[in-house]
């Protein structure tokens, strides 16, 4: 058995979830986004989202590394991300990408960032053959395999994790595969995307990268 339905079809994916959050580290108060809820297996505001239920939903293997990437934006103020596994409230395993930067308000440090579930969109990239969207990207898959190369060095993570990133981002931005890919390559050869390790939160990169590109008009 393949997963296919009744009459041949392949179940349709769970598209990725991108939750948002902003994290105040002076009075330890979180604010999350409903798919935030949804991605750690709640209801929207059935939970009051604390430091320690974040770090209790992270897989114990990752804990440590969660942990180096509060301490690097809390204490150096680096931007941070990081590819991990995430324990549901319904003990379901996801894998995630969390990635944030920090910024002030009014003189209080604010963290914003975000965390994008590609659980199911990172399965369906291993098979991508069976993806009817790589039809489309056929004449420009040089370029795409660029920018998945663009988000293995910023983000460490593999090419498999890069393709599912990208449809993410697509999704998140209401915006083509290959259009993000464009924009990522043509940034990256003017060594204007961030360094690596230092990578902010995904929209905010790609809405600084659309700002500084005029042919693309900004955002739509």
């Amino acid at each position: 058995m393949d997963g296919r339905r009744a009459g041949g079809e392949l179940p349709a994916s769970r598209p990725a979830l991108v939750g948002r959050f902003t994290y105040r580290p002076k009075t330890d108060e979180w604010w999350w986004s409903d798919n935030m809820f949804r991605i750690h297996g709640f209801d929207p505001g059935s939970v009051v989202p604390t430091t320690d239920l974040v770090m209790r939903h992270i897989h114990p293997d990752d804990v440590d590394r969660a942990w180096e990437s509060r301490e690097a934006v809390v204490e150096e103020k680096e931007p941070f991300s990081f590819l991990h596994r995430l324990i549901t409230a319904t003990r379901a395993e996801q894998v995630v990408l969390a990635a944030g930067h920090l910024e002030d308000d009014d003189g209080e440090p604010v963290v914003n960032g975000h965390l994008i579930d590609i659980t199911d969109v990172r399965e369906d990239a291993v098979n991508d053959e069976l993806d009817s969207a790589v039809a489309e990207f056929v004449g420009q898959r040089a370029v795409i395999e660029q920018a998945k190369g663009v988000l293995m060095q910023l983000y460490s993570v593999d090419a498999d994790t890069a393709w599912a990133l990208l449809r993410a981002f697509s999704a998140d931005t209401n915006r083509k595969v290959r259009d993000i890919a464009g924009l990522l390559t043509t940034a990256a050869s003017a060594d204007v995307t961030p360094v690596k390790g230092r990578a902010p939160s995904a929209t905010l990169m790609l809405e600084r990268l659309y700002v500084g590109n005029p042919a693309d008009g900004g955002p739509r």
